[in-house]
């Protein structure tokens, strides 16, 4: 019977392309109400930023620092929106924070219904950092901050897709803080 309970647990998890299949896909709004999604980016590698809207500002050193190794790979940063205790924040609420607080170029898609963190599993506390190929596969998954024993595995992984090569002023990161 235990192994039937464990089968039936089995079945009904998503396997992890499904799951991250379910993330490309959603379209979200950004701050200025544009809709977009990783799926809207067929044909690039991109790096998909997943954080809680509250933690937002700790995406920045990640994008610097893979954008200063990195050509060929596309960024989109995802806010989430957890409900914490009463009532969850509407998207207009956080598009508001979002557009007097973000600099005008720089678009953050707002999570309300947290597709992402619901379908891979996210603790958006801290910064998830998703790598996917052209076709929207996700590659490589790392979170924290961009140390050298994080950021190396995403670098690696992104280096390995077609399109994507080292810029040629980048070098490993320097010490373990790789701060830019």
């Amino acid at each position: 019977m235990l192994s039937g309970l464990l089968l039936l647990g089995l079945v009904g998890a998503p396997s992890p392309e499904a799951a991250a299949s379910a993330a490309a896909t959603a379209v979200l709004r950004d701050q200025f109400g544009r809709p977009d999604s990783l799926a809207a980016h067929a044909g690039q590698p991109q790096v998909v930023f997943v954080v809680s809207a509250q933690r937002l500002r700790r995406l920045k050193q990640w994008e610097v620092e893979l954008d200063r190794r990195l050509d060929g790979v596309g960024f989109l940063r995802v806010a989430d929106v957890p409900a914490e205790g009463g009532k969850p924040p509407t998207f207009d609420d956080v598009a508001s924070k979002l557009r007097k607080r973000v600099p005008q170029p720089v678009r953050v898609l707002v999570d309300t219904e947290r597709h992402w963190a619901a379908a891979l599993g996210l603790d958006t506390r801290e910064v998830n950092v998703l790598a996917f190929d052209a076709d929207a596969r996700l590659v490589a998954h790392g979170r924290g901050g961009p140390r050298a024993e994080t950021i190396g595995p995403l670098e690696a992984a992104l280096l390995a897709l077609p399109g994507v090569r080292r810029k040629a002023a980048a070098g490993p990161a320097s010490g373990t803080g790789a701060r830019p």
